[in-house]
């Protein structure tokens, strides 16, 4: 991070502005966005892993478009945590590459959810327009994730304060909450009422728990910006909120994954219909041209001094 747009929570370990190659030495040398780097490009070979094992194993479309945004995801962030100090980007501009890529993965969680996941009661209900329910909440999600990439960009146009955290963390949450719902629905059902369900329908729930657990935890460090609040300047290597924001999201990922591996596979063994990917694919579309035209709205904050760094 760069001091101008630190927190005032930390006071050492940052990086002045560098060029291109001096960002990827950088990774080599201790400083306050080192964990941040690495947490999340380690990420990257955990994510290649559940590919090879989803390949492996069959061929599922929904599944690979949500691993490739999970893809999406961790290379976003990886890019914006080790090339928030290039002089030829702002920083603004780094972190939005670090939020369309939590933004598409979202979406493509919520493709998947609705795919494997949805209650079976959800299943045969009619939705709007002549839709499916399932259909109707996946056009519903991926307005959702549109208007995220919005207010998520707008808060880099706020001063920093617990204010914008909240509403930045409301960008990122909604799509997560909307899609998570029938899931939750599903967890709660089974938790009171297992034997209606088939057998395996439930084997996920645990899974889902441990996700849920994780991605709660993971919003109150961010929010809180605890320990660091409480000790500023002690954890600004190691051990402050983005830490933990990072781990826990990783972590929410992992199990998010085994659970819908889990529902994926009660789905085939049950022969449900197999998912149309026009849909998901005109979802992910949409999201991309809105990801664009949020950009071009808020080209102001790319604006960057191309002057090349002195030493």
């Amino acid at each position: 991070m760069l001091r101008q747009n630190s927190t005032r929570h930390s006071y050492t370990g940052y990086r002045p502005r560098c060029t291109f190659a001096e960002c990827i030495n950088s990774l080599l040398w201790l400083h306050n966005e080192s964990f941040n780097c690495w947490s999340h490009i380690l990420g990257i070979p955990m994510v290649l892993l559940f590919f090879r094992e989803e390949l492996g194993f069959s061929f599922n479309p929904v599944m690979l478009l949500y691993l490739s945004t999970a893809l999406c995801f961790v290379l976003g962030s990886s890019f914006a945590h080790t090339f928030c100090c290039y002089y030829r980007l702002s920083h603004n501009a780094s972190f939005v590459v670090d939020y369309i890529g939590l933004t598409i993965f979202s979406c493509g969680a919520g493709i998947a959810y609705v795919n494997f996941s949805f209650p079976l009661e959800l299943r045969v209900k009619s939705g709007l327009f002549g839709l499916s329910f399932l259909d109707t909440y996946l056009v519903f999600l991926c307005l959702c994730s549109a208007m995220s990439i919005f207010l998520s960009v707008w808060t880099r146009t706020l001063r920093e304060s617990f204010l914008r955290s909240i509403l930045r963390v409301s960008a990122f949450a909604s799509p997560g909450f909307f899609m998570s719902l029938p899931v939750l629905y599903k967890l709660l059902a089974c938790s009171f009422d297992n034997n209606n369900y088939p057998a395996n329908y439930c084997d996920s729930t645990a899974l889902w728990s441990k996700q849920f657990i994780a991605s709660i935890t993971t919003i109150f460090f961010y929010v809180s910006r605890f320990p660091e609040r409480l000790c500023p300047g002690k954890f600004d290597y190691f051990g402050h909120s983005h830490n933990v924001f990072h781990v826990g999201g990783l972590l929410a990922l992992y199990y998010q994954k085994s659970a819908l591996s889990l529902d994926a596979r009660f789905a085939r063994s049950h022969q449900f219909s197999t998912p149309s990917m026009e849909l998901p694919v005109l979802c992910i579309s949409f999201l991309l041209l809105s990801i664009i035209s949020a950009c071009i709205y808020f080209r102001r904050l790319f604006v960057v001094n191309n002057s090349k760094p002195s030493h």
